[in-house]
């Protein structure tokens, strides 16, 4: 089965998100006036670049808004009325969204099919706005709950979504129904060009919203502080977040929740022409220990150097082109590691540890298309994850030690929607034939390879002789780099030696094709009526490419003395030795074909049928 937690591109949630009712725009970077302010960005409506980290403080979305009211053309003015009234009406708003929904499954394995329907229903009652105080100060809001029949999302879902809900664990439970909180908040002090803002909430950057390689506002939320500052063509922002760690096993345990981890992001933007703009930008994962220099405005590599290295850093660069208007082609490279003297060389078989996001979107002018986007994403293996030791920055490396460094917040990846060695081409198309009427399509097809089908046989051997529960080999985030030592530990040969980008012989392979409805009524004194459908159909081969390879526990008789040699029969065995002996090598022939085995396809279909209402 696949961890509802893993993500990659899907069309229903995503498509679902974009639709807004509830107006706390300033604390949900997933409102449909995001969709808004990027396209009146590419027209050349707005008065100055949108910041670089969604989402927005109330200065900022009214300044946007009145600038297109004023200078926009029929469409797009009354668009923004719309906008403006919608959030600025009333300080508060109350809604529910109700849903009901099904999931139909047809297993095939080899001349053999069983099908199986999973049903499930929620409801979600909040109170909800954003409310500026004065010209400085703004604060939005979004308090309320959602209960739901089955809180097993893998049963419902298309293969590895995000969840379209901010909190996934310790429930109350009501008969049948599982209880979650759900709130954001985001309080902000400034103008449109210098603000600071603090709160709860999703987080995103880059131009394909829904999909950022390094933060993600599909992802998990998380307690936040941000700065902006746009000055003429350069523009700096930064984000400080408190972020829930998991062990290395990713336990799906509230008990196995911990606080301690941070992650800091800060960017630098320059716009050297009214079409081009670059952006360098750094980010940081680290704890448990708190490190008061990675919140300031200072180069984190030279930051990291000073303590020792132990922290887990990647940079990237983001390229932006709008040749014409209503269209930007943009390249994002996540790069985590790689190693500069085979770059140097040529070499392109060595460790190349990088995530590339490359595309386009595009808003046309006046046409029933409303927007169009299409991009190319791969990730490198092994990018995202990170090894935790035992203790603080030595020591053994086990299952149960809390990770502080992965690229993970409460278990869900915080950039990119796909895991480590996986590639796909999404495409997603938002139309709206009559003024009430939203149709929102999405393609994706998506390949991924679990890395540890490609392990030598001393790696593989190494997995096999573990101990039970020390490693996964599922090809996750929680896959990580490092062997256990005694003090430190020895990197896994595949990690360290290639790239290894779809070296396995068994892809799975997803394709996956969305549509989803929104008829919005009239508004009357009663408030406001939504009504949406949604249809996924999603084709899987190769299911189960994400369960583990190997694992440890299985053999008598050996023992790990975690230096790279192992006892057997009163006889010490180096790594190489032991991997050739006749039991090891059978054990790991054998779990290699009992996962080759477990492969089979899948066929699903999504349906979900859904009123919103908001007064």
């Amino acid at each position: 089965m696949f961890d509802f937690r893993k993500m990659a591109v899907m069309p229903l949630a995503i498509l679902l998100a974009a639709f807004p009712l509830f107006a706390q725009v300033s604390a949900d970077p997933n409102d449909g006036f995001y969709d808004n302010a990027q396209r009146w960005e590419l027209h050349g409506l707005t008065e100055r670049p949108l910041p670089q980290l969604r989402p927005y403080p109330l200065p900022v979305i009214k300044g946007i808004l009145e600038y297109v009211i004023e200078n926009g053309g029929e469409y797009d003015s009354a668009l923004a009325k719309e906008e403006f009234e919608r959030i600025f009406s009333r300080p508060w708003k109350v809604g529910m969204d109700v849903e009901v929904g099904a999931k139909r499954t047809e297993e095939r394995k080899d001349d053999d099919k069983d099908s199986s329907v999973n049903r499930y229903a929620f409801a979600a009652p909040r109170v909800a706005g954003d409310i500026p105080f004065n010209n400085l100060v703004g604060f939005g809001y979004s308090v309320g709950f959602y209960a739901v029949t089955d809180s097993d999302y893998e049963n419902y879902l298309p293969y590895a979504q995000y969840i379209l809900h901010d909190s996934i664990y310790d429930a109350s439970t009501v008969s049948k129904l599982s209880v979650y909180s759900d709130w954001n908040t985001q309080l902000s002090f400034g103008n449109e060009s210098v603000y600071a803002a603090a709160g709860i909430s999703r987080v995103g950057f880059g131009p394909f919203r829904r999909q950022g390689l390094a933060l993600n506002e599909a992802s998990y939320h998380a307690t936040n502080m941000s700065f902006n500052a746009t000055m003429g063509n350069f523009s700096f922002a930064q984000v400080f977040e408190s972020i829930g760690a998991t062990n290395n096993l990713n336990s799906e345990d509230y008990d196995n929740l911990s606080s301690g981890k941070f992650l800091s992001f800060h960017s630098l933007q320059f716009r050297a022409r009214d079409w081009l703009s670059v952006s360098y930008y750094e980010n940081i994962v680290f704890g448990p220990g708190f490190n008061l220099l990675y919140t300031i405005p200072a180069p984190m590599m030279a930051v990291q150097n000073i303590g020792g290295a132990d922290a887990n850093l990647q940079m990237g660069l983001l390229l932006k082109v709008t040749p014409v208007d209503g269209l930007v082609w943009a390249t994002d490279l996540f790069v985590d590691d790689y190693s500069v003297n085979d770059f140097v060389k040529l070499n392109f078989d060595a460790k190349y540890r990088f995530a590339l996001q490359s595309g386009v979107v595009y808003y046309p002018l006046l046409s029933a298309m409303k927007s169009f986007s299409a991009n190319y994403t791969c990730v490198m293996p092994y990018v995202y994850s990170h090894w935790e030791y035992d203790a603080n920055t030595n020591g053994p490396v086990s299952g149960s030690s809390m990770n502080y460094q992965n690229y993970t917040n409460n278990g869900m990846s915080i950039g990119s929607s796909l895991d480590p060695n996986s590639d796909a081409v999404t495409f997603r198309a938002t139309l709206r034939p009559h003024k009430l009427v939203t149709l929102d399509l999405s393609t994706s097809l998506i390949r991924h390879a679990n890395s540890a089908e490609a392990f030598d046989e001393e790696d593989a051997a190494r997995y096999v002789l573990a101990d039970a529960g020390r490693y996964v080999t599922n090809g996750t985030a929680f896959m990580h780099q490092m062997f256990s030592g005694k003090t430190s530990g020895e990197h896994v040969n595949q990690a360290w030696d290639c790239l290894g980008f779809m070296t396995s012989d068994h892809k799975m392979y997803v394709a996956q094709a969305g549509i989803s409805a929104q008829l919005d009524l009239p508004r009357t004194r009663g408030g406001k009526f939504s009504l949406t459908l949604g249809y996924s159909f999603e084709y899987i081969r190769n299911a189960g490419v994400s369960e583990n390879v190997y694992t440890g526990g299985k053999l008598d008789g050996f023992t790990d003395n975690l230096d790279g040699t192992y006892t057997y029969n009163g006889t010490k065995y180096k790594i190489e030795e032991i991997a050739s002996l006749e039991e090891v090598a059978a054990e790991v022939s054998r779990q290699k074909q009992a996962w080759i085995d477990q492969l089979h396809d899948e066929v699903n279909h999504y349906f979900s049928v859904g009123v919103k209402y908001e007064y």
